[in-house]
């Protein structure tokens, strides 16, 4: 009954489980399902949901959940706490949040239980599954190396040279809302709020101001190189490097330049005897 996602049994699974075990706080990912899900629930709880969430933490005063998203079309941060309602909700998004250091000897209780529901109750029905033929062509939230492009590349035409330095570093390529909106690449190459969250360990950004919208799907990153010919682009405030100049000049001379050094490497490997592998 729950191999394939279906809203209702879903629903109806979950809101059993917390009116039985009254937890405090429940939280789901912000994901294609996830969000379909949690305000379906939300709703049935009759409580509320930060959805989107970039950060969390318990408030030790009120045992409030503060759930922090963006907000007013992403110039702002803002934090939530349902005081009122239990339980308290929230959706976060996919890798927006590192991954914790394991604890030896910190365990959790698993409890599992019967969810009484029967085929014949549920009105909605999983007929077929058609996959897109485009899934899992883009690679964005676990690629260890992101060049992404901003409107600040002008046109479609330069958006290309963040392909180029890509097909360099065998990295993914990544873009603004509004590249895509303008259709210089697709919208599964979207970064930020509205698109993918990643944290690679280098994110180029090329022609990208630093919009909060941007800007909260790859902070993250360990290593960001911003390029920007505006040397107050609110980038440069989180980027570790910078590089003050015109992308359209930067990214062709960085492409060559790195292009040149891993040639170097690949004949000085080539000239190597096995033993000096």
């Amino acid at each position: 009954m729950l191999k394939g996602y279906r809203n209702e049994p879903f629903t109806k699974a979950l809101t059993d489980l917390v009116n039985k075990y009254q937890p405090e706080i429940v939280l789901l990912g912000a994901t294609t399902m996830g969000r379909d899900l949690a305000g379906t629930v939300a709703t049935t709880l009759q409580t509320g949901l930060t959805a989107d969430c970039t950060e969390l933490r318990i408030d030790p005063a009120t045992r409030a959940l503060a759930a922090t998203r963006p907000t007013f079309g992403g110039s702002l941060l803002c934090t939530i706490m349902t005081l009122a309602y239990r339980p308290q909700m929230a959706s976060v998004r996919p890798r927006v949040m590192a991954m914790p250091a394991l604890q030896p000897g910190k365990s959790g209780e698993i409890v599992e239980d019967t969810l009484g529901m029967v085929e014949t109750d549920i009105v909605t029905k999983l007929l077929d599954f058609i996959p897109d033929a485009n899934r899992n062509t883009v690679n964005l939230a676990y690629a260890d190396i992101v060049i992404a492009g901003g409107k600040g590349l002008k046109n479609a035409e330069n958006f290309k040279l963040v392909w180029e330095l890509a097909r360099v570093l065998g990295a993914e390529v990544g873009a603004t809302r509004a590249v895509v909106q303008a259709g210089w690449t697709e919208a599964e190459r979207r970064v930020g709020q509205t698109g993918k969250t990643v944290r690679p360990k280098l994110y180029i950004a090329a022609g990208i101001s630093g919009a909060i919208q941007h800007r909260v799907g790859m902070e993250a990153a360990d290593c960001i190189v911003a390029i920007n010919n505006d040397p107050n682009a609110p980038i440069f405030d989180f980027a570790h490097y910078g590089i003050v100049g015109n992308a359209m000049q930067v990214l062709p001379e960085l492409t060559a330049a790195l292009r040149s050094h891993l040639d170097k490497r690949i004949r000085k490997a080539a000239r190597a005897s096995p033993g000096q592998r």
